[in-house]
């Protein structure tokens, strides 16, 4: 670890020495040959040089000196490539929580991590959906848990190029090689640690003895990709090297020896780092730095498979957990078949794991039968972490009853995560006393998507307050659904900027999710071209939802043309959304028979939007009962807009009770229009008070035409000066008609001159029904050649619009 270079200070030692003068854990990342190591070393030497350095060399190695009974004091714990301890059986929160609890400061973790390793924990946290489907195999899960709680100062990235503060101190350094660095091209401490030398010594053209060395190091790289974390021995390097080597010289008999090869890839270069490095028990680990650059495109590797014998080269030589590292590896690059085969010994023995994710391999290809006979194995082990997954596993086949079994039999044994899908499952359930009896104690546990959908269930019980606790919570574990969650609850409660500041940092985890929820924000609050560029973002990759919320934005904004052919896109790929917003634009151009073909589809598949929008239009053209059939359909499944479509429809043919009786559901799910619908329904039956409480609901949100009708019965009760201050209300917004009626008011009460200027600035609009009121207004005031000009300003609009007078 030591080096002779003298050490450049990086802007990220003032958080490393607050982890190591505090204690815990402190997780050093960046890209290799970024400095991560000598950073980290220079901390330990400045603060804690007395400190026992403990470097276990495999994930499963601390755990069994734990058991052992070995308990360590002032000691630093070092975890090179922390990936290769977050495997099955290796580190996981329990274990660090042992090894340095928080009422200790005397122990330290410094785990080292590349970048593209630490992106590939984080993402697999930030994709998976709280509760839906099975985990991944790719990754242990308890490792992506174990990343996700090392947070903010104890996350210190250092960084591939010197900040300004830095090469000012590398400039001035008395140590011409740091100089040098400071000025290179290239990473400085990339410089330094010779990766540029490596790269050029693994790829150019040499002797026969280069060729050797190339072809092992190669071997050696590919091992890495292949999965095998730690130094590979020099008799499989022999058995996979001649499959690197130029092929005509791939059989030739006067090659150099093995071990000259050997030597020549692990010879130190600029006396610093090789392409090879030496490791215990004539192991050899190929350099981090080639691994990421050929992971990154470049070197002679780059864009190539892992070559087919490496697996089962690998897999002779590997034990139990490598054989899992190898599965997640082979799993990343798509080498499904390689990863069964990595994983079958172990399931077929008992392993617990094994079984669990040969379960999700042969599930992926669609062998539900086998997939759950080996969760099932799993599952009777006793594991909490199989019965989850079991529970899951019939929770997406459809089966609520078995899951909420498996669920609560893991539950039972205190298990978090069980627990917290078991609330879950009874909250969608409508069983809410009993979730959250199990949602609250997950939740306390520090299960973030407990916290979720506990916030959920307190939001739907309008305990807002605690609801927002909750999120807040689990967002500071960087929980992307908490955050758009929490920015859900603020928008409703009108903190709009707060609300936006946590959409933006949900869609800036780069999950297509979030950054459609960002785009819906800002299309609420008509910001359409903020709007455009989160959907576009979002639908790469052809995303079906996402196509569809732009196509629908981009309808809105006039843009027909491509949001037909993106809403097309969509729908073609049975998106139920897309097939249904194509519906609405077809209707809208005419195009009433593809129209309605596209409504069917969407509706077929229970799309209650779809369903609502076929009603309305076989409404609108005369086939009211099959109309009503298709509001029944939706109004069954929650839809308040197809409640309040079949409330009209009913109060059009009299049966004004059950009418009253559909307003009143959506109106309780805090649909305005249902509100004000009910409203005038009870208006019109002269139940004034009852009326007047809707419309002030319906007013509370901001809806318009609620103000109108708020008014009228303050009206309609003589108390005239509150009913104008609602006409007001509602005249100031972008409703002319709503001017118009505040218009009259004022002519009824004799105040024509405001009553003119509310009518003149309602016909500028252009509405013909508008202009022709304000011409009758004038012709009531004797103005019957300006009446004359207004007449015939509405006849001119009504021609435009392709209206006969």
């Amino acid at each position: 670890m030591h080096d002779s270079t003298k050490y450049v200070p990086r802007d990220g030692d003032d958080d490393l020495e607050w982890v190591i003068s505090t204690g815990g854990v402190a997780l050093v990342h960046g890209r290799a040959a970024a400095g991560k190591t000598r950073s980290a070393f220079e901390a330990i030497q400045r603060l804690r040089p007395e400190y026992k350095l403990i470097a276990p060399v495999t994930g499963p190695a601390l755990r069994e000196l734990l058991e052992a009974g070995f308990q360590p004091v002032h000691s630093v714990i070092w975890l090179d490539d922390f990936e290769r301890f977050l495997i099955p059986g290796g580190i996981d929160q329990s274990l660090l929580e042992q090894i340095c609890p928080p009422d200790r400061h005397d122990v330290v973790v410094v785990a080292t991590m590349r970048g593209e390793e630490l992106e590939r924990f984080d993402h697999a946290a930030r994709s998976r959906r709280p509760a839906l489907g099975l985990e991944s195999t790719e990754l242990d899960w308890a490792g992506v848990q174990v990343v996700q709680q090392i947070r903010g100062r104890r996350r210190v990235r250092v960084g591939q190029f010197l900040t300004d503060t830095e090469r000012r101190d590398a400039a001035t350094s008395n140590d011409p090689r740091v100089v040098e660095a400071a000025a290179s091209a290239v990473g400085f401490a990339e410089y330094l640690a010779a990766g540029p030398a490596m790269m050029q010594r693994w790829s150019f053209d040499g002797d026969e003895l280069a060729d050797l060395g190339q072809a092992l190091i190669s071997a050696g790289v590919d091992c890495r990709r292949a999965g095998f974390p730690y130094g590979v021995p020099s008799t499989v390097l022999a058995q996979l090297y001649r499959l690197y080597l130029n092929p005509a010289r791939r059989n030739r008999a006067d090659l150099p020896p093995l071990r000259q090869g050997l030597d020549w890839a692990s010879e130190p270069l600029l006396g610093a780092s090789s392409c090879l490095l030496p490791q215990h028990g004539d192991t050899y680990l190929a350099s981090d730095y080639l691994a990421d650059r050929t992971s990154g495109g470049e070197g002679p590797l780059a864009g190539s498979p892992v070559q087919g014998f490496v697996w089962p080269t690998l897999l002779a030589v590997a034990d139990a957990d490598t054989r899992f590292s190898i599965a997640g590896a082979a799993h990343s690059l798509g080498e499904f078949a390689i990863a069964e085969t990595a994983l079958r010994p172990l399931a077929d023995t008992g392993d617990v794991l094994a079984m669990h994710n040969l379960a999700l391999l042969v599930n992926q290809r669609g062998e539900t039968e086998v997939a759950e006979q080996w969760l099932i194995r799993a599952a009777n082990t006793g594991h909490p972490f199989a019965m989850v997954s079991l529970g899951q596993f019939y929770e997406n086949e459809g089966d609520s009853e078995e899951a909420e079994n498996w669920y609560r039999r893991a539950a039972t044994k205190k298990d978090l995560r069980a627990m917290g899908h078991l609330g879950r499952l009874l909250q969608g359930q409508k069983r809410v006393e009993e979730a959250e009896r199990w949602l609250r104690p997950a939740a306390e546990g520090g299960q973030t998507f407990a916290m979720v959908h506990l916030g959920n269930l307190l939001d739907e019980r309008g305990q807002s307050e605690e609801a927002e606790q909750w999120y807040r919570r689990a967002a500071s574990d960087a929980n992307v659904f908490a955050m758009d969650q929490l920015g859900e609850l603020l928008e409703k409660q009108g903190r709009l900027e707060e609300a936006e500041q946590w959409y933006r940092r949900a869609a800036e985890g780069e999950t297509r999710l979030q950054m459609l929820g960002l785009g819906m924000f800002l299309e609420r609050q008509n910001r359409l071209e903020e709007a455009e560029h989160w959907f576009r973002l979002a639908a790469v990759n052809d995303n079906g939802f996402a196509q569809a919320a732009l196509g629908s934005l981009l309808r809105r904004r006039g843009n027909l043309k491509e949001a037909e052919s993106m809403l097309r896109r969509a729908a073609e790929g049975e998106e139920d959304y897309a097939m249904s917003h194509l519906g609405h634009l077809l209707e809208e151009k005419g195009q009433l028979e593809e129209a309605e073909q596209w409504y069917r589809r969407a509706a077929a598949n229970e799309y209650t939007f779809a369903m609502t929008n076929l009603g309305a239009m076989l409404e609108k053209h005369g086939q009211p009962e099959e109309a009503e059939q298709w509001y029944r359909r939706a109004a069954a499944k929650d839809s308040t807009l197809a409640m309040t479509n079949l409330g009209e429809m009913l109060q059009r043919q009299g049966q004004l009770e059950e009418a009253e009786q559909w307003y009143r559901r959506a109106a309780a799910k805090n649909n305005t229009s249902a509100m004000t619908s009910l409203g005038e329904l009870l208006e019109d039956q002269g139940r004034l008070n009852e009326a007047e409480q809707w419309y002030r609901r319906a007013a509370g949100e901001g809806r318009t035409f609620a103000f109108v009708g708020l008014a009228a019965v303050l009206e309609k009760q003589h108390r005239m000066e509150e009913a104008e201050e609602w006409y007001r209300l509602a005249a100031d917004g972008d409703d002319v008609h709503a001017t118009v009626i505040y218009a009259l008011f004022l002519q009824n009460h004799n105040r024509a001159d405001q009553a003119e200027q509310w009518f003149r600035r309602a016909a500028v609009s252009g509405d013909a029904d508008v202009m022709r009121s304000f011409a009758s207004f004038l012709a009531n005031q004797g103005r019957g050649d300006e009446a004359e000009h207004w007449h015939r300003q509405a006849t001119a609009a009504d021609d435009r619009n392709g209206i006969s007078s």
